[in-house]
């Protein structure tokens, strides 16, 4: 006979341990599944492998054991991700890890707010620029609700996690030592900011030297120590690593354990889910898994069943279980488009102490603080400086086109070059286009007998004219900050998968246009849940994690909001609702 919980939890990342931690506190008998296992206190200190880490990724699903196809159009035959198979992957280009924490135990730690403006995009672009400038065949939509709603939820996983950073704009007063452009907050943030790269001062030199304004990027990693939890060591091995000091704030290291501590958590890893079970009253009913070790086959049943999985994974499992009566599930997926560029300097850049996240960003090309009429582009991005974080493996391969990637100049590179070397990223946006999105394999499956995803990707119009109209510009910051050469560029338009992807579970208002509702419930099975990047239906140039959680917490406090100390197998007719 199935277990009944309150409530189920599919993957136990950055919004799985946000909605984990609430909904037990709340009286609610949760189950947590993950197909990872938990990360001991020994790994931190395996984690300066770096070509175990970050090169190999290890941490990430193989294409073994979950295959991804791609294809960049119909009329192409889809191959396993050729970006994410060999013995050195790029965990750029992957899908992210597994296990209590996901992606917040590896991620980079940059954690951004999205503008007002982001949850208005079609509105905005409509407005400003006429309707001629949304792309044929994009699916822009405003969102059915905006920043002003998801601020109280922004500050509030800013205190819960700790983040660090300095406001630029709180009820309207501008701070010129935070980011100048920044839509207004209520208040400061949690801690205070890092301590900041070594070139943060010739950025922010370079910067004003060309009218632009320089910002410490908040981060969700803490600057001084709080109970158990020390300050950040600036080791240098954060971006892809886990944090041996636990000054990151993953959910695993902050929120997960006190949903344990509340013995309402039932949390199983290792396991892998395959279908979400809907009862003959179409409602979710609960879901099924099997245990990878010993094949065996398990279900448990809760009228509440909530997808916190990563985009691809909480599509896969949508239509794996045929959640998709309106053929929307899968629809406009989409990503971030980066532009890379690299100079030398003068001196040692320190470019492999300290987070990047420390390193400091620009936003007078982000959304529409600059006035792109006449360009062809519609939208920005945020310019990034990466000074720390970037370990020798990783450097190896960033070295100019005409550098020998072997002999002497290759020594040369790595004693001299990769040294000296700080790099700048712009992180624009991909619109959601009909062209674009993801489906299930029809011959490729799993080890156990599950579809593979396939995604359907291309690189579009206005992607390519942003990326050729930002990569000079990126070059005046980094020349203005002292660079030596001219600055050289690294491709991403071969990756068609980031750790930045969105759509494919869209919420909207509309049932005949969008998966999930503004509650991020299924429009077709009730009780059904699923959120993350996959149910944004815009996004801006900054990171989602933070506004993913935000929206973890807003869900959290909706499906709690009756009382406490309930339990829905009792009365679930108005509660799951």
């Amino acid at each position: 006979m199935a277990k009944k919980y309150d409530a189920i939890i599919v993957g136990m990342g950055a919004s799985g341990g946000v909605l984990a931690r609430e909904l037990t506190r709340a009286g609610m008998k949760v189950l947590g599944l993950d197909k990872g296992h938990e990360l001991e206190f020994d790994d931190t200190w395996k984690k300066f492998d770096e070509l175990g880490w970050s090169s190999r990724a290890q941490h990430s699903p193989r294409m073994t054991t979950d295959p991804i196809t791609w294809r960049d159009n119909d009329a192409d035959e889809a191959v396993i991700a050729p970006w994410a198979v060999g013995p050195m992957l790029n965990p750029f280009c992957i899908p992210p890890s597994l296990g209590p924490g996901g992606g917040s135990w590896h991620y980079a730690a940059w954690h951004f707010r999205q503008a007002a403006e982001d949850f208005t995009m079609r509105s905005t672009i409509t407005e400003r620029f006429g309707k001629d400038a949304l792309p044929e065949g994009s699916n822009i939509q405003d969102w059915p609700f905006g920043y002003k709603e998801l601020e109280p939820y922004y500050e509030r996983i800013e205190y819960e996690i700790g983040v660090s950073g300095k406001a630029g704009n709180i009820n309207g007063a501008i701070d010129p030592r935070g980011n100048v452009f920044e839509t207004p907050r209520r208040s400061e943030f949690a801690y205070p900011a890092l301590r900041p790269g070594a070139l943060y001062g010739k950025f922010k030199e370079g910067a004003e030297s060309l009218g632009l304004h320089a910002y410490q990027t908040p981060t969700a990693i803490i600057s001084r120590d709080t109970g158990e939890r020390k300050a950040c060591t600036y080791c240098g091995f954060c971006r892809d690593f886990l944090c041996h000091v636990g000054a990151k704030s993953s959910t695993h290291v902050q929120l997960i354990p006190d949903a344990l501590r509340t013995g309402n958590l039932d949390m199983q890893l290792g396991v892998r889910v395959q279908k979400v079970n809907i009862g003959a009253d179409g409602r979710a009913k609960g879901v099924s898994w099997i245990t990878p070790e010993d094949g065996g086959e398990h279900e448990a049943e809760a009228p509440l069943v909530i997808l916190a999985a990563y985009v691809l994974e909480n599509v896969r499992l949508l239509l794996a279980s045929g959640i998709n009566d309106n053929g929307q599930t899968g629809k406009y997926y989409y990503m971030h488009n980066y532009d890379w560029s690299a100079t030398l300097m003068e001196e040692d850049s320190l470019l492999y102490a300290g987070p990047a996240a420390a390193g400091g960003a620009l936003d007078d090309y982000n959304a529409v603080n600059y006035d792109w009429s006449g360009t062809g582009i519609a939208w920005g991005g945020p310019f990034v400086l990466f000074n720390g974080d970037i370990q020798p493996t990783e450097g190896a391969g960033m070295q100019p086109g005409d550098e020998m990637r072997y002999g002497p100049q290759f020594k040369k590179w790595l004693t001299d070059g990769y040294r000296r070397m700080v790099g700048m990223v712009s992180i624009g946006v991909q619109f959601p286009m009909e062209q674009n999105y993801l489906d299930l394999d029809p011959t490729r499956k799993d080890p156990w007998g599950e579809p593979a995803l396939r995604i359907t990707h291309s690189w579009t119009k206005h992607e390519l004219t942003y990326s050729s109209w930002i990569q000079p510009k990126l070059g005046e910051v980094l020349t203005a900050m002292g660079g030596t050469v001219a600055p050289w560029s690294l491709s991403m338009k071969p990756l068609h998968i980031t750790t930045h992807d969105h759509g494919g579970h869209i919420l909207g208002d509309d049932p005949a246009r969008s998966v999930v509702d503004a509650n991020l419930q299924s429009h077709q099975v009730p009780g059904l849940y699923a959120l993350g990047g996959g149910s944004f239906p815009t996004v801006g140039g900054y990171n989602p994690t933070a506004t993913i959680q935000a929206l973890a917490f807003r869900l959290a406090e909706h499906l709690t909001s009756a009382q406490t100390g309930w339990s829905l197998w009792e009365d679930s007719s108005g509660r799951a609702a």
